[in-house]
């Protein structure tokens, strides 16, 4: 499972960092008044940007410490814009955009997240909707 670790937080902006073993990924999300930014540390992956067609979000899921246990069904995602990333890379998305990571690599995968702290109306995926080939 994926592990997030808050970093800081301010009126105005949030950091996470998070670590994705080999397949895993950070659910696509959308900010509607936020931009978001991903900085890879470690590791190879790809971002992913939903620019053609809009995923079905979650309904109100938000996610939590007890997924998978409170998490809805999945739901098949529209095929993202797909960009190689590794270590230095920075994967941006304005607001209103989904966008998620995945790590596609055979070692751990390392980024930062950074948003502004208005969140008001993020939406969520589910994790794990969404691999290569499916």
């Amino acid at each position: 499972m994926p592990r997030k670790l808050g970093l800081w937080a301010s009126e105005r902006m949030q950091a996470a960092a998070w670590r994705l073993g080999p397949g895993q990924d950070i659910s696509a999300r959308m900010h509607p008044v936020a931009d978001g930014m991903i900085l890879v540390l470690a590791g190879h992956g790809e971002f992913q940007v939903f620019d053609g067609e809009e995923p079905e979000p979650a309904g109100a899921y938000v996610p939590s410490a007890h997924y998978p246990l409170d998490a809805p069904p999945r739901r098949p995602l529209p095929e993202p814009s797909r960009h190689p990333i590794g270590p230095g890379s920075v994967g941006m998305a304005p607001a209103g955009l989904y966008y998620g990571l995945v790590n596609t690599g055979d070692e751990q995968l390392v980024a930062v997240a950074v948003t502004a702290s208005d969140t008001t109306g993020t939406a969520w995926t589910v994790r794990g909707q969404y691999t290569e080939g499916s």
